[in-house]
């Protein structure tokens, strides 16, 4: 009898791992088939990771050196700095935006936790940051134009702070996009604003000093200038040396997003399939 009770409290207690194991495990294939599909067919396959933000680079290289001569001389590897994280940001809400419209045929043939698809489409675009970002670190470090020291390792909760942020926005808009289609049309338009209102192609010494309250608002802002502090330009302040304690604002902003996030998904994902 005793022996009974205990095999079936330990199958109990073994149900939640199970499901945590099964759970992590399709989150994780989903991702890798994600990330591989994305370069499926394509002549330069994963190359196309390195391809896009260089390209990107060296147009806004050119529009703001070449053009209006801005000279800073770190300049060029905070703009490319920038651009990856802000790729990283853009790709893991607008893939998230679409993860849950576009599957369909999964959410109606089988039951499994709906978050699993937002999840899996944040992770490969991820897989796609750590690509670029460990590459600038490789090439960049040797020939001297990063400055790692103590402080670097505040990029990792920063990154986490990134991955927050778009992980919320990407719930969110992935439960609305099954009611409002035009969601990804405003995307389109809220991420350029984001892009150019973020410093990513000028210094943040260019803001006026009356609107760097307002500007280090942005969470996007104040990860891409404390990331270029962290591992660029050390004797640059961090976003606090501008706004002082209001630099908890913006991340208290990315804890935001990613609770309302989570909650409006969790309260629509009921009705995902019968508005599929």
């Amino acid at each position: 009898m005793t022996t009974a009770v205990a095999g079936k409290m330990n199958r109990t207690a073994s149900a939640p791992a199970s499901a945590l194991r099964r759970n992590f495990n399709l989150t994780r294939e989903l991702a890798w088939t994600q990330f591989k599909l994305k370069y499926t067919g394509s002549v330069l396959g994963y190359l196309w990771s390195l391809v896009k933000p260089a390209m990107l680079f060296t147009i806004m290289y050119a529009i703001f050196v070449v053009f209006f001569h801005q000279r800073a001389h770190e300049f060029p590897l905070q703009l490319l700095v920038a651009i990856v994280v802000f790729t990283f940001f853009t790709e893991c809400v607008g893939a998230g935006l679409v993860s849950i419209a576009t599957s369909g045929h999964l959410i109606r043939k089988a039951f499994f936790p709906r978050v699993i698809l937002v999840l899996a489409s944040s992770m490969s675009a991820a897989m796609t940051f750590v690509i670029n970002f460990a590459l600038i670190v490789a090439v960049a470090t040797p020939l001297g134009h990063l400055h790692p020291g103590l402080r670097s390792l505040l990029v990792i909760p920063l990154i986490a702070e990134l991955y927050m942020l778009a992980l919320g926005l990407a719930l969110l808009l992935a439960a609305l996009y099954v009611f409002y289609r035009d969601l990804s049309h405003i995307w389109e338009i809220v991420s350029q604003v984001l892009f150019y209102g973020s410093a990513i192609v000028y210094p943040v010494t260019t803001v006026p000093a009356r609107f760097l309250g307002l500007f280090f608002i942005s969470p996007l802002a104040q990860i891409i200038e404390d990331v270029r502090n962290a591992i660029v330009v050390p004797d640059v302040g961090w976003t606090a040396s501008y706004v002082g304690p209001r630099v908890l604002i913006p991340i208290a902003i990315s804890f935001a997003f990613l609770g309302i996030g989570w909650l409006v998904f969790h309260r629509l994902s009921p009705v995902f399939a019968e508005n599929l």
